[in-house]
């Protein structure tokens, strides 16, 4: 019979996420949510990725803070918050691997956003 996230106690909940979430640079937590669901909070620092997409591009600091920018919406370089939740009815085997998923590279729940600035630089 599968065990749900909504049945976990605690501890049991920290060992799932702290097994599975893993490999992610940026700073990171999780909380428990009303039903028991699990959300996982991930930090974005626009001006760490400048740095970063411009070492791997090999353009310009500037040029990718603005393509940075422009792609994300963000009218300043402060660091905002990604989450990605998962429901308290998921079975904790599906829970695990969603969040072995999202962690699967160093640039976390980030990851999709670091490929499409970086398509954007390349593009320019």
């Amino acid at each position: 019979m599968p065990e749900y996230l909504n049945q976990l106690l605690a501890d049991t909940a920290t060992a799932l996420v702290r097994e599975n979430f893993t490999g992610v640079r940026a700073p990171w937590w999780w909380e428990r949510r009303l039903g028991g669901g699990l959300e996982v909070c991930q930090e974005l620092d626009p001006e760490a990725m400048s740095r970063e997409i411009s070492e791997r591009t090999g353009h310009g600091l500037p040029e990718v803070r603005r393509t940075i920018q422009e792609e994300l919406g963000l009218e300043e370089a402060e660091p905002v918050v990604l989450t990605f939740e998962i429901a308290g009815e998921t079975a904790t085997d599906e829970a695990a691997r969603m969040l072995a998923e999202r962690s699967a590279q160093p640039e976390g729940l980030a990851a999709g956003l670091y490929r499409r600035v970086e398509e954007a630089v390349r593009a320019g």
